[in-house]
Formats: structure tokens, sequence, C-alpha cells
């Protein structure tokens, strides 16, 4: 079985841990002057060379042959026990999967013995962060006043976790996150080492998608390395993108300039298309991100770039798309259906510029004929008869509408509400139907009813006790994304009362604490 890249490239010296010279330094002289602690504490990301320091240190404390600098020499029996894994004083706990009490219990019965080979036994802890409250206690006299010829070296991804009488007894070293040029690095020494040639624009997206992870990059490398076909030893973007599933900037480009246009259909029909291509939408929208990041800074620095959308925005539109962009990166996140959270940025997006730019149409044509706009209510539909009975024929025809007079109050509700349908009215009580439970949950909830009340009161002149229920017999489609998204897509003629509704409806009736529960949705 071959070795994987980032074992068989791990770091053996302190010299070879690219990207940690702020902690190798100190270790090395500690060495040095013999000036060793009992208990060290390694924290940071993943893939950051923790576990790599810490076998390094435990070779560099029992090297029988140690250089003037500190570092191992990796050639006397010592180094290479533990370079083999099979050096006796060098013991590797797992916290995830022995972090109870019984376990640290054997371990304190462990470490009264002399190292077998060495001069120092090393027990490295990793995911230290893991084990449980009672564990933790039982390795805190042992912590403070283990053995002399004992070190514990703890490494952690989640120092926050750690009770702070663990921190109090240990030397903290924080590893930082590689940088492009110290990824970059690693790669191009893995790559050489297997004899492969890496292009710079492959190497680039390697780069990106390790985001500062020397173990992540050279786990990356190895799927591309499997995926070869031996016939060559060159590593193209293509092949990045296809074996990674990554998408190409072409489709980013395309998708962003049909969202700055307000092309609805051309917008859904990209997304119908990435799916269909088989490309990661977790990795699209963090490529997105990544794009719309490279444009706001060129916007900033009055640059320009090769981009179809880049002349049609501006900082501000910039900035809305990367809040929206990065709500989808978070619900995408253990979602069932990634295609309709990704679909949603269409009426996040485009409805707002449809409904912008016929506002600037009114207010144009307003100038135009002297006429003040904010008292036109021709589009406002039907109110109900003065005594506030319901008409339910007035309601059904302008459901839609009231979906979309919602939509300036919280853009969530707005969504979940134009799934439902007015089915009866009963004496004040109004009844609507919605296709999910949890559709039903969202629009039940109290804040969610004050908004649609004082919106049915502003549209109809009503009060009315709203009843929802789910429709049993709906069933879901793999196919039936776009049906809801085009739904929420505004018509001209309902863009023009949302627009209305939008001037006349007022927030004061909401209060604050309602608007701040709604944000966070």
């Amino acid at each position: 079985m071959s070795t994987v890249l980032y074992r068989k490239y791990r770091a053996q010296n302190f010299d070879e841990l690219i990207g940690q010279g702020h902690i190798t330094q100190i270790l090395k002289n500690a060495i040095k002057k013999d000036q060793l602690s009992h208990a060290y504490l390694f924290v940071g990301a993943r893939g950051t060379g923790k576990t790599s320091a810490a076998r390094i240190f435990a070779k560099a404390v029992n090297c029988t042959n140690i250089g003037k600098d500190g570092n191992p020499c990796s050639k006397c029996k010592i180094c290479k026990g533990v370079a083999k894994g099979n050096f006796l004083d060098l013991i590797e706990i797992d916290a995830a999967s022995n972090r109870g009490i019984d376990q640290i219990r054997e371990l304190k019965e462990k470490i009264e013995f002399s190292p077998s080979e060495g001069k120092y036994k090393v027990y490295i802890i990793d995911e230290v962060h893991m084990l449980t409250t009672e564990a933790f206690n039982a390795l805190l006299k042992t912590l403070e006043e283990p053995p002399s010829h004992i070190i514990f070296i703890l490494a952690t991804t989640e120092v926050h976790k750690l009770p702070a009488t663990i921190l109090s007894r240990c030397q903290r070293y924080d590893f930082r996150l590689g940088n492009d040029k110290e990824i970059e690095e690693v790669i191009d020494r893995s790559a050489k080492g297997e004899g492969m040639k890496v292009e710079d624009s492959a190497k680039y997206l390697i780069v990106k998608n390790a985001r500062g992870s020397y173990r992540d990059a050279l786990s990356l490398l190895d799927v591309i390395f499997c995926g070869q076909s031996g016939k060559d030893k060159k590593i193209t973007e293509d092949e990045v993108r296809n074996l990674l599933g990554l998408p190409d900037i072409a489709m980013v480009d395309s998708l962003l300039s049909s969202l700055m246009d307000g092309d609805a259909k051309k917008a859904l029909e990209l997304i119908e298309s990435i799916e269909g291509k088989g490309v990661n939408l977790g990795q699209f929208v963090s490529y997105t991100l990544e794009t719309l990041r490279e444009v706001l800074v060129a916007k900033i620095k009055d640059e320009e770039l090769e981009y179809d959308f880049y002349d049609k925005v501006v900082q501000k539109d910039i900035l809305k798309l990367v809040k929206i962009f990065l709500e989808i990166e978070r619900n995408l996140k253990g979602s069932s259906n990634q295609s309709l959270i990704l679909e949603m940025v269409i009426p996040e997006f485009c409805a707002d510029a449809y409904i912008e730019e016929e506002e600037e149409e009114e207010e144009e044509e307003a100038v135009d004929n002297d006429v003040d706009i904010k008292g036109n209510d021709d589009s406002k539909p039907t109110v109900a008869d003065s005594d506030k009975q319901i008409d339910f024929d007035v309601i059904k025809k302008n459901w839609g509408k009231v979906a979309q007079a919602v939509k300036p109050v919280h853009r969530h509700l707005f969504a979940f509400l134009g799934t439902s349908k007015p089915i009866k009215c009963e004496g004040s009580s109004l009844y609507i139907e919605v296709p999910f439970q949890f559709h039903k949950d969202q629009i039940d909830c109290p804040q969610s009813r004050d908004v649609i009340n004082q919106v049915l009161k502003d549209m109809f002149n009503i009060s009315c006790n709203l009843v929802c229920s789910v429709n049993e017999k709906a069933k879901p489609r793999m196919k039936g994304n776009a049906d809801i998204v085009l739904k929420n897509i505004p018509t001209k003629e309902s863009v023009n009362v949302a627009t209305t509704n939008k001037k006349n409806f007022s927030r004061s009736g909401i209060s604050a604490e309602v608007e701040a529960i709604f944000e966070g949705l």
C-alpha cells in the first residue's frame, strides 16, 4: 500500500516545518539550553503541523546526536524509531476515542515507569479538548507535578473548550494557518518528490481550496495524483477542476451577470446547468465569494477586471451580493436540498433590482408630470367593505401581492408566504394552506403573524385571525425547485403594488424586538 502524501512528506526536523518559525525557534532554543517544560499545549487549526511538531520535539529531546541548532539528527536509532512509529517512549493518545477517566487513570499508572529507550517518555494527547470533565480532573495533578522523565504535549483545535486549570499548567504555542506562498512551497516540494509538474493555474486552485491547511493541500494533491492516467507527469487546471468538482470562472461570471441584469429565468437556467454538470455547490458558492472579494478590491483600487458583470456593479451591489452568498454558504451546510438554497438567490436579488428600477421610473414620471407619487394609491388592491368584513375573492386574487408587501419587512417570511395559498374564510378567520410543516411553523410564530396582520390591515383594511394548515397531500418533488423560485419572482404588476405598499407600510408598528428576531433568521 502506498503512503499518502501528507505522511510521506511529513516534516522530519524543525526547519522542514513550514510557516511555524515563531514556534520552532523557541523549541530549538529550549532543547539547546536544556530548559524543557513538563507540559506543552499546541493550539491551531487542522493541518497546521501540531502533531508533526510534537513528534519532532519527541525526537529532539531523545536524540543521541542532537544538532548544534537544536534539530534532531534523523539518523540515530531513536530518530529512525520515531519516524517509523516504533519508538516505545513516544505514546500518542487520541482523546476523541480515549476520553474517559479510566484511560487517564491507566496513563497515570504507566508514567511512573522509566523510559525504555530514550531519556524522556513523551505523551502526545491529540484533540485533548474531547476529554470528559472527570478525565480532565484526573489529569490535573499529573500535569502539575509529573515525574522528571515525563513530557506531555497536548494538541487541540478548540482551545476554548479546555479548563483554565489545564491551560495554566502548560506552555502554550499557537500554530497559524499557512499563507499562499507557504502552501505553494509544500505543494512544490511534494510534486517534485513525485516527479510531477503542476501548472501555476492548477496550483492556485489547490492553494485556495486548502484554505491555509498544509495537510489539506497535500490531501487534495493526493486525489489529483491518483486521478492521473500515468501517461504524463503534468497537472493542468482542467484536471484539478474535474477531479475536485470545482466550478470555472465563466459559471460564476454568467450567474452574477444575470443577477445584475435582473434576468431571473437565465439565472435559474444557469444554476440548473451548474448542478447538471456535477459541480459541488458549496465549492461554487465559495468560489463566487472569492470572485466578489477580488472585484471589491479592484473597485477600491480603481482597477479593471475582465468580468462581464464587472461594469454592472458598484461597491454597494458587491456588498449586498457578498451578504447573500454568505447566508447561502451557511444554509448549504447540512441541507438535503442544496439546489433550492442556491436558487433562492434569484428572488433575493433579482426582485430587489427590478423593484428599484420600477421606483426610479415612477420617480422620473412623477417629476415630468409634477405629481407627488407618495400619494398615488392607484395600484393598491380594492379595499373590502367599510364594515371590515373579509372579502375572500379579493384576498385570493391579491394574495401574491400580500407576499410582496411582506418582503420589504422581512425576506425570509416573504419566501415562506409565497408558497402558501388562501383556501377559505369563515367569520373573522382567514384560512391558508402551505406544503410543509416547516413553512407552517415559520408563519405561525407570533412575530410573523404580527407582520402579516399589519400588511392585511394596510392593504384590505381588515383585522382577521390567520389559520395556517399543512396540505398533507402535497409531496416533495425533486424538480420542483424552479416552481418555488419562479413563483417568488415579481411580475411588473405585482412589483408596482409591492413598491406602493413598501412606501405606505410603516415599520413603526413592529417592535424593535420583533425586527431583531427576524433579522437573525
